[in-house]
């Protein structure tokens, strides 16, 4: 009826390429239309999307990369250039996180082989990609204290095995 409400772009009709697409492209005003409110808020509706087609992957690690920048470094360990989108490389997905606020560059990560996979979700564990900070509850996005306390990077532990009070 009058009151519903759809939304679709060209690529599908999932909400996740209604916000991505208008996140493109990544460059240096991205954060301020993109600021922290807004993707924590916008996290909910992308994460409980399923899966996106691997083009997508380095628009949605840049975007994870605005609330946990550690977290979203490790996930894009695992992009390979020539699969992400043409208007993006993992260079420039790397860049893009390292400047974000809260990035550590003592981030860990191990990145075993990947199961090339046709499609996956940077937001959900994957068998592609074993993240060192997320992984063990580790990463402060993991815990709804550290979440609503705006931290970012390791918490439970910290690097320097210092257990948080945030963390639950």
């Amino acid at each position: 009826g009058m009151t519903d409400v759809t939304s679709t772009t060209w690529f599908g009709t999932e909400v996740v390429y209604v916000h991505l697409i208008n996140f493109l492209p990544v460059t240096a005003i991205t954060s301020e239309l993109f600021d922290k409110t807004y993707v924590k808020g916008e996290r909910q509706v992308l994460t409980n999307t399923g899966s996106v087609e691997k083009a997508w992957t380095g628009y949605l690690i840049s975007n994870e990369a605005i609330i946990d920048p550690n977290k979203a470094w490790t996930e894009a360990q695992s992009l390979i250039s020539q699969q992400i989108d043409s208007g993006s490389s993992k260079s420039q997905v790397l860049y893009w996180i390292s400047t974000r606020p809260g990035f550590l560059s003592s981030t860990t990560t191990v990145v075993p082989d990947n199961d090339n996979q046709s499609s996956v979700n940077p937001l959900e564990d994957t068998k592609g990609v074993v993240d060192t900070v997320s992984t063990g509850s580790a990463s402060c996005s993991a815990h709804d204290n550290c979440v609503k306390s705006e931290l970012v990077g390791l918490c439970c532990p910290t690097n320097d095995g210092t257990m948080l009070s945030c963390c639950n």
